[in-house]
């Protein structure tokens, strides 16, 4: 057990530091490539602690709880408008959650169909739109629904991710576990596709479509694993 907890806490302890003390590390010129510097190693590691708690999706219990650990820690953060500061906890309430999503819809439907389905729809809604990013970017006033990634010692942003993007990671990698789609590979899959669109809106300053990019690192990491999965008609149970 010990050395299953020792990489979260290790991802936990990582995550925590780049965020809280963001404010402490020294400011970075020009603006647009310290939001970089700053948003890429949090973005990896979100990626690799939904890889790493995962497996959690097999423990519904645990999963209860890191959900009630996220959902109090979240409401204390916003309650005193902690910015940064809560986007920890909103990551763990946020993956609890999308795990959960995956222990509880397990059908293989949804193992398909929500990639394609509501990629489709990111793709679409956010491309249509004409959305401008810029850098520095102002932060969100503390908003539940948004994961703030802090810029180094200044009061900006260096980049934001919504809690369904978020989510839907989550869900993702749990059936990545669930049904054997190799979730090493899909968690790799993912963050990259999560870091290949922040670096796109980045580069030109028009929002991205996250969630669709996760979608199709997921389809991309996995395809050569669903035909065998389809033809095999089962999903994992317990």
């Amino acid at each position: 057990m010990a050395r299953r907890a020792a990489p979260v806490l290790a991802v936990l302890g990582a995550l925590a530091a780049l965020l809280l003390l963001a404010p402490a590390f020294p400011e970075l010129q020009p603006p647009q490539r310290a939001a970089l510097v700053a948003a890429v190693p949090p973005m990896a590691l979100l990626g690799a602690l939904t890889y790493l708690l995962a497996p959690l999706t097999r423990i519904p219990a645990a999963l209860a709880g890191l959900a009630g650990v996220g959902l109090v820690a979240t409401a204390a953060t916003a309650a005193v408008d902690a910015h940064g500061g809560g986007t920890l906890p909103e990551a763990l309430l946020a993956i609890a959650l999308g795990l959960l999503f995956a222990r509880v819809f397990d059908l293989g439907a949804f193992v398909i169909g929500l990639p394609l389905v509501i990629g489709a729809v990111d793709l679409f809604t956010t491309l249509s739109g004409d959305a401008v990013k810029t850098w520095p970017m102002p932060v969100s006033g503390g908003d539940p629904l948004v994961l703030e990634l802090p810029s180094w010692s200044a009061q900006t942003g260096a980049a934001e991710i919504s809690v369904a993007t978020v989510l839907f990671l989550a869900a993702l990698q749990g059936y990545a576990v669930r049904e054997r789609l190799r979730p090493a590979g899909t968690a790799v899959g993912m963050t990259v596709g999560l870091i290949l669109a922040y670096l796109l809106e980045w580069r030109t300053e028009r929002a991205m479509p996250f969630t669709a990019f996760v979608a199709g690192g997921f389809l991309v990491a996995s395809s050569d694993r669903l035909p065998t999965w389809l033809r095999a008609g089962g999903i994992e149970r317990g």
